[in-house]
């Protein structure tokens, strides 16, 4: 992922919608979580993430299980 949010060359222009896309996964990672202990993508959204009943997380699946459900 890129480090800042820039236009892909340095400059503002058109791009097709293909390009666009790739550009948004790289710069935009959307609803993507990343885990509090890992770092990792959790592979999980608001609706679904894993969390702690005091609200510490979101975990991926391993951590969450390493953890034995209440990290």
């Amino acid at each position: 992922m890129a480090d800042h949010n820039s236009w892909p060359g340095g400059y503002p222009h058109a791009m097709s919608q293909c390009a666009h896309e790739r550009w948004n996964e790289g710069n935009h990672p959307g609803t993507r979580q990343l885990c509090s202990l890992c770092d990792e993508p959790t592979g999980r959204c608001e609706e679904d993430e894993l969390v702690t009943d005091t609200g510490a997380g979101p975990f991926c699946e391993e951590c969450w299980q390493v953890c034995g459900g209440h990290p």
